[in-house]
């Protein structure tokens, strides 16, 4: 009974496998995301030629497996398993590779002020007053080696009047290394910058000096955004010329801070970021009036395939906007996918298709697989992944409304398709808001109804034709439907985002949860057979267990400035209001709590009753579940609370065979390991340390 059940199982998984024969590329970006995800698992950095070696291995298992003729299943699976085998050890062996190749030489320690001469890169202009953002690269820092100096570095500039890309400057600066996560598992923007090429972030003293002026391509694009820029601002107001500014420019700091916040809780923020969207309107509307003034000439029109004429001249159009919009990674990405689909066009093939999505991602994960890592990537691959798969079931239905449709029917049916659209691209991009961000836009679907057309079929074709008619003057008439445009999406995104309950805010979920939920949503798009239905399943159970995950009880930043603990409610209160405030809105967040005024321990001998804690000026005393809790600012109180609590943590050094404390997290400790998450559950104690989740990796070699 047992092997006839053991017999059916197999049976079974054969015959679900067997219905994968035609859809196995669509799973090669899975497999190389394994192998990927499996390297920047890792917490320490593997042998230079382990990825190699693995991927060698497992082609010659697979071309040792491998036979073309009388398969058997047994044969179909283990060939199946080779190349598996092959896609990870492929990814893994990308991702090392990339690693080796970036490089960036990150700086160790804080250093300055100091005299740095460098050639910027890229102007960011913040808000009215707030000067801008530079990026240097081809650097010489007072007391740094050649060798330690970092590839590139970002500075804030007070004052910025007459910076180009392309120029040669030298001024006084405060460098700081880029910055550890606020806590275990949160935000790597030391992987980040490594990945960017920045080796160290700061703020200059003085105006830069300039040594010599721009020159070449750089110097070319960087005036082609100011004269751009200009134009803008002489025609439309600063709120609505902020916004064409960042859509014709790719600057986006002079956006007023309420219009960003406003458009975030209205879920429109990705109209304000230049991606796959605004590439794909550009290529859009190109594409639809080079076709039309083709099809308009007969004989040319016979003669000449214009479709594919077409497709061409959106292409060079989009990599034209790529190279002024400034060409950064998610807008490369963008054309890339764009082009896939251009040259799909041109070769005869499927515009769009799950297919053209697997080749999309398999190309950028191999030309970059730290992507997989970024935000940007996963929210505009599972909006496009959603999509195409909603659609293509969707075909046959749509395809038989559609054909026999008069005026009102195709009006009603665009219609559908955009409230469509926004609910799968919205469900889709959701869970990665939530898990990244931890907010969710709940009226984001009626923004996004009034805001895409908007954006789509106003003010990107009106924004299109100012790049054209700004040689000979005549933008004036284009930018004013544009600014027209950007008002109503503006008043469409603060009108939603004053809707009582329009931001829902949720705690950090586990990573391992947002593992399991985005494989089974691939499975649910890719996998054809029953096995959908199980990961449907097996995602809403993880969903329905995330309420229910316990955030931590203590967190500690990583350089000791702050320290936070949740009262009975699960409120966050923080030890000090003005210290380290990005790190305590960070911890907000990750509760789920609103930005509101800190609550503090309290102070002089006072005692809280929320949080049950009694402080003096040397520190802190408190109870979690069964566990006695010191939090010891000075030598002074370290002597009593190691005799008074389970739980220690000090601000000065202590020595462990000095403390009868059970636990104790010290200066050293955090120095050492990072940020600390603690949780506290009856008499027990879990500690989990940066240096646990990271480990030690070329990014973050100096903190160790």
């Amino acid at each position: 009974m047992l092997q006839q059940r053991i017999r059916a199982i197999q049976d079974f998984i054969l015959q679900e496998i067997g219905q994968q024969k035609n859809s196995l590329f669509l799973w090669s970006p899975f497999f190389l995301s394994i192998g990927i995800a499996a390297y920047f698992g890792l917490r320490a950095e593997p042998h230079a030629f382990m990825g190699a070696i693995l991927a060698l291995i497992a082609l010659a298992f697979f071309v040792m497996t491998y036979q073309r003729r009388d398969f058997t299943a047994r044969h179909k699976v283990r060939n199946l398993v080779a190349f598996i085998l092959f896609l990870i050890a492929l990814g893994f062996t990308a991702a090392q590779w990339r690693t080796h190749l970036v490089g960036t030489p990150m700086l160790t320690k804080a250093v300055g002020p100091v005299d740095i001469i460098g050639t910027i890169e890229r102007v960011e202009p913040q808000e009215a007053g707030q000067g801008s953002r530079i990026i240097l690269n081809h650097l010489e820092i007072e007391r740094l080696d050649p060798e330690k100096t970092p590839r590139k570095i970002r500075l804030k500039v007070r004052k910025d009047e007459g910076l180009l890309s392309g120029q040669r400057v030298k001024l006084l600066a405060k460098l700081n290394p880029p910055s550890s996560p606020v806590a275990p598992g949160a935000f790597d923007f030391q992987r980040y910058a490594f990945y960017q090429g920045l080796g160290a972030v700061g703020f200059a003293y003085n105006q830069p000096e300039i040594l010599e002026p721009a020159s070449g391509l750089s110097h070319f694009w960087a005036k082609t955004r100011e004269r751009l820029s200009s134009r803008v601002e002489r025609y439309l107001n600063s709120r609505e010329g902020a916004i064409a500014n960042a859509l014709m420019t790719g600057q986006r700091g002079s956006i007023a801070k309420e219009d960003i916040e406003a458009m975030r809780d209205a879920g429109l923020a990705h109209l304000l970021a230049i991606s796959g969207m605004h590439v794909g309107m550009i290529v859009g509307v190109l594409f639809f009036f080079s076709r039309l003034i083709m099809a308009l000439i007969p004989h040319f029109a016979l003669h000449h395939p214009v479709k594919k004429y077409a497709a061409v001249f959106a292409l060079l159009g989009a990599v034209l906007y790529t190279l002024i919009v400034g060409a950064t990674i998610p807008t490369q990405r963008a054309l890339m996918m764009s082009g896939l689909v251009l040259i799909a066009i041109v070769l005869d093939r499927t515009a769009i298709s799950m297919r053209l999505v697997a080749l999309a991602a398999f190309v950028v994960l191999m030309i970059s697989p730290d992507s997989l890592v970024s935000v940007s990537f996963q929210m505009s691959f599972a909006a496009v992944v959603a999509l195409v798969c909603f659609y293509e079931r969707l075909r046959p239905i749509w395809t038989a409304l559609y054909s026999k449709a008069g005026f009102t029917r195709r009006a009603s049916l665009y219609l559908l398709g955009v409230v469509l659209t926004t609910l799968v691209a919205g469900f889709a991009t959701g869970f990665y808001s939530l898990y990244h961000f931890q907010t969710f836009a709940f009226y984001g679907t009626i923004a996004n109804i009034i805001a895409v057309p908007l954006m789509a079929f106003i003010v990107m074709p009106a924004l299109l034709l100012s790049y054209f008619v700004m040689p000979i003057g005549l933008e004036g008439f284009s930018l004013d439907i544009a600014g027209y445009g950007i008002s109503w999406i503006l008043a469409s995104a603060h009108w939603t985002a004053n809707m009582e309950g329009a931001v829902t805010r949720a705690a950090v979920f586990p990573f391992w949860a947002f593992i399991i939920i985005t494989i089974c949503l691939w499975f649910m798009c890719v996998w054809k057979g029953k096995l959908n239905y199980v990961a449907f399943g097996l995602a809403l159970i993880v969903t329905l267990t995330l309420p229910f995950y316990h955030n931590p009880d203590i967190q500690i930043s990583p350089d000791f400035k702050l320290v936070s603990m949740k009262d009975e409610k699960g409120d966050l209160w923080v030890s000090s209001a003005r210290q380290d405030r990005y790190t305590a809105e960070n911890w907000y967040r990750r509760n789920g709590q609103e930005q509101r005024e800190k609550q503090t321990f309290p102070k002089n001998g006072k005692k809280s009753d929320e949080l049950g804690l009694q402080c003096d000026v040397y520190g802190c005393r408190g109870q979690i579940d069964n566990v006695k809790v010191a939090y010891a600012t000075s030598q002074r109180s370290v002597v009593e609370d190691c005799k008074w609590a389970d739980l220690i943590l000090s601000t000065e050094p202590i020595k462990a065979r000095d403390c009868d404390a059970k636990y104790i997290v010290d200066r050293f400790n955090v120095w050492r390991n990072g940020s600390h998450a603690i949780w506290v559950k009856g008499d027990k104690v879990n500690i989990k340390t940066d240096q646990q989740m990271r480990g030690i990796r070329p990014w973050n070699e100096s903190d160790r």
